[in-house]
């Protein structure tokens, strides 16, 4: 059926319509105003708007509709109008934040014309307001999605240079330590040192994942530690005029989930807390209190088929949360913080994430007696920590292969290096592709092993690998990243890889893995050839300067 047939026909009667028909009909809010902004008249639209009886608009002086901000804004609009009442311009437009009668805010799109008299003088403003409140929080998101772009890109560069470093670090304590006797006193120094290393690795890893850089990489994790290995930074986030109290069950247990995520996931919910807590009007102590405990999900009691859950509670003695903010809590985007001081999606994040993990959200809360919000994982088994290697090194017998190792960092080189001496390997070393290239020229016979850095100047380690097995396809390939996501994008298939930092013994486990693995690697076909590709273009550019070339064609 055609729809139009459903539509009535316009008569000519609109023709007899006049301005004030359309004043009153009209959705937007318009403001006949004196020249000092103090309304005369306002329609229907625009009384709503602004949470007045139609009768109260006439006389009301602007200021009230705004706060400080927007007054400061308003007020530089002086020249605006003058320009307006000599005739220079017809119009303008500014952006404000308007104080509704009840005290509530929104933010309104104002554009401002004059009318004028039969012989063309000024008489009154014509004031049209529109409720832009949406649409400013869109353009808030926006800029913000732009902000955490930036930020994922900063975090590239840190990651790279920093896990070079800890490389390093973490390296040359596996060759100290290697040297002291058990009951050497310098011992305990250099394990704090390695220590003070992997927790700057794991903020690192945390960095990753709040720029959203970080592919999740689910494994068994015992919740407690999560939350001991985050407790410091909490503290610091949330100030010294809120007290943090931790109470863990020491038989909460494990979960299946990415500890980047999860720490995300704890983060999240601890500044909502914050927030919460800076929103309430006692006067008594802001407190959040971070639980752990091990139980079942909720419906399974009795069930016969009860499913074991780990449980992260969340507590605050704040303002709480009524029905309605309870019901839309989860939903992106929504927030009850003023325009530009959050984006509404964090709890959404923290939805997403737990419900990827099978796991569900419990939320208790009333106005005036704070929230709990309780985080609900499927528990795992207990597993037996056989498959982390020791970080000592051993002497495992004097090996015979001769590798070849590329990497731009002189630090993180230095210490691949002596480890890999360590256990007997030949090592001939390069700081670049080109550089390799060339050594390989000469040794080609000789070497059993690449181990390259994917991110590299001038040439990157992928195409040094690809070259070298042109001439050599046998060569077994061992490819290092600072950052995962270099990895992830190379092709199926490829040649086995190992993320940044590591110790010394998963590096020669590692070597040692490839060395002896029985079916040499087969030569691919060389989709990139003759082409300088960077496996993670997007970092080229922040993680040491302009020094790494941009990828003329992706092939994406």
């Amino acid at each position: 059926m055609d729809v139009t047939t459903e539509i009535p026909a316009i008569s000519n009667s609109y023709r007899d319509f006049r301005f004030p028909e359309m004043f009153e009909a009209a959705a937007i809010g318009i403001g006949l105003c004196h020249f000092d902004g103090r309304i005369l008249e306002g329609n229907p639209a625009l009384a709503r708007m602004l949470g007045y009886g139609r009768g109260e608009l006439a006389g009301l002086d602007p200021w009230k509709f705004h706060d400080t901000e927007s007054q400061d804004i308003t007020r530089s609009n002086g020249s605006q109008l003058a320009e307006l009442v000599r005739g220079e311009r017809d119009s303008f437009s500014a952006g404000k934040c308007y104080r509704r009668k009840d005290g509530s805010e929104f933010w309104g799109h104002l554009t401002v014309s004059l009318a004028r008299g039969v012989h063309g003088e000024p008489e009154f403003l014509v004031t049209l307001l529109e409720d832009a409140t949406e649409r400013k929080r869109v353009e808030e998101n926006l800029r913000q999605a732009e902000k955490m772009e930036v930020i994922g890109r900063l975090a590239g560069g840190i990651a790279h240079d920093f896990n070079n470093l800890l490389t390093g670090i973490l390296l040359y304590c596996d060759l100290i330590l290697a040297e002291l006797e058990p009951e050497n006193r310098l011992r305990h120094h250099v394990e704090e040192v390695r220590m003070a290393g992997e927790q700057g690795a794991a903020l690192t890893h945390q960095l990753l994942a709040m720029a959203r850089k970080q592919t999740p990489e689910p494994r068994a994790l015992q919740i407690n530690e999560i939350v001991s290995s985050t407790e410091n930074l909490l503290r610091r986030l949330i100030g010294e005029q809120i007290e943090l109290i931790a109470a863990l069950d020491p038989s909460a247990g494990m979960v299946f989930a990415d500890p980047g995520q999860l720490r995300q996931t704890l983060m999240n919910l601890v500044l909502n807390a914050r927030d919460a807590l800076a929103q309430s009007t006692h006067r008594q102590r802001g407190k959040i209190r971070l639980s752990t405990r091990l139980t079942e999900f909720p419906g399974d009691h009795g069930s016969g088929s009860s499913r074991r859950a780990a449980s992260l509670i969340v507590e605050d003695n704040g303002c709480g949360m009524n029905a309605e903010i309870r019901a839309r809590l989860f939903e992106p985007f929504f927030t009850t913080k003023k325009i530009g001081e959050g984006t509404g999606m964090g709890l959404a994040t923290v939805q997403q994430i737990v419900t990827g993990s099978g796991g569900r959200i419990e939320v208790t809360s009333e106005p005036g007696c704070g929230t709990r919000i309780e985080v609900l994982l499927p528990a795992v088994e207990q597993e037996e920590q056989t498959c982390s290697p020791d970080s000592r090194l051993n002497v495992s017998g004097c090996r015979h292969e001769t590798i070849l190792l590329v990497d731009g960092h002189a630090t993180a080189r230095g210490s691949m290096k002596a480890v890999l001496l360590r256990e007997g390997y030949r090592i001939l070393e390069a700081g670049c592709g080109e550089e390799a290239f060339d050594i390989f020229a000469d040794n080609s016979a000789a070497i059993d092993l690449l181990i390259t850095e994917c991110l590299m100047p001038g040439m990157s380690g992928w195409e040094l690998a690809e070259q070298l097995r042109h001439v050599k396809p046998e060569l077994r390939v061992l490819r290092i990243s600072v950052h995962p996501r270099a990895l992830e994008q190379l092709p199926v298939g490829s040649s086995p890889t190992m993320t940044k930092p590591f110790s010394g013994s998963a590096l020669t486990q590692r070597v040692r893995e490839v060395l002896d693995h029985h079916d040499p690697p087969t030569l691919r076909e060389n989709v990139y050839a003759n082409r300088t590709y960077c496996a993670c273009p997007e970092f080229c550019s922040t993680a040491s300067g302009s020094e790494f070339s941009q990828p003329a064609d992706s092939g994406q």
